[in-house]
């Protein structure tokens, strides 16, 4: 899964890729964590920003194929953890920015308001939170994908759809959204808020 996620997907998410550091108004020197970061390209373009980025991700594969991208970009900028992101390996506000991009809607609910919580945990009061994930109702092209992962993700899809997607997440866990975006032409909905 890893292979095809770095040779298709992360070329697909380009434009979320440019999108989300512009949201989180990322400036070299800025401590940035890099939730659930998948194959590192995400945290890679945050690096070549000039922020100090460390990426975290549950899954071996995904962290291995991130660490070989680390060594290709040559720098001491970025770091790669395996980590779960309901309870992260860092102390209470650490990090200038956080984000998260596609990983909420795969989990359940109760682990989505966890890892939205340590988040906020680890960001610096007046820091930045980004949640980027699937605009609701999700595009029929984004649904038909994750009905192919098919299981326990898909399943947690549909609850993430039914139950109003990020902003709901959020006005749940009395967070202020500071301003939104989108990205892929509407279909992903980002959210910046100021912790």
């Amino acid at each position: 899964m890893s292979s095809f996620y770095a040779a298709v997907i992360d070329r697909a998410l380009r434009g979320l890729r440019h999108a989300l550091p512009e949201l989180a108004e990322i400036r070299p020197g800025q401590g940035v964590l890099d939730v659930c970061c998948g194959t590192g390209d995400q945290a890679v373009h945050l690096a070549r920003l000039g922020a100090e980025v460390d990426g975290v991700d549950l899954d071996p594969a995904m962290i291995a194929v991130a660490e070989a991208r680390r060594r290709r970009f040559g720098r001491d900028n970025l770091r790669f953890q395996l980590a779960d992101a309901a309870a992260l390996p860092f102390g209470a506000s650490l990090f200038d920015v956080a984000a998260i991009s596609l990983a909420l809607h795969e989990k359940p609910f109760d682990t989505r308001l966890k890892v939205v919580s340590e988040m906020r945990r680890v960001v610096k009061p007046g820091g930045i939170i980004v949640l980027a994930d699937f605009g609701v109702p999700a595009r029929r092209f984004f649904s038909f994908i994750e009905s192919l992962v098919g299981g326990e993700h898909y399943a947690n899809f549909k609850d993430y759809q039914a139950g109003g997607g990020l902003l709901k997440l959020v006005h749940g866990l009395n967070l202020t959204v500071e301003n939104r975006a989108a990205a892929l032409g509407g279909g992903i909905d980002l959210l910046k808020i100021r912790n």
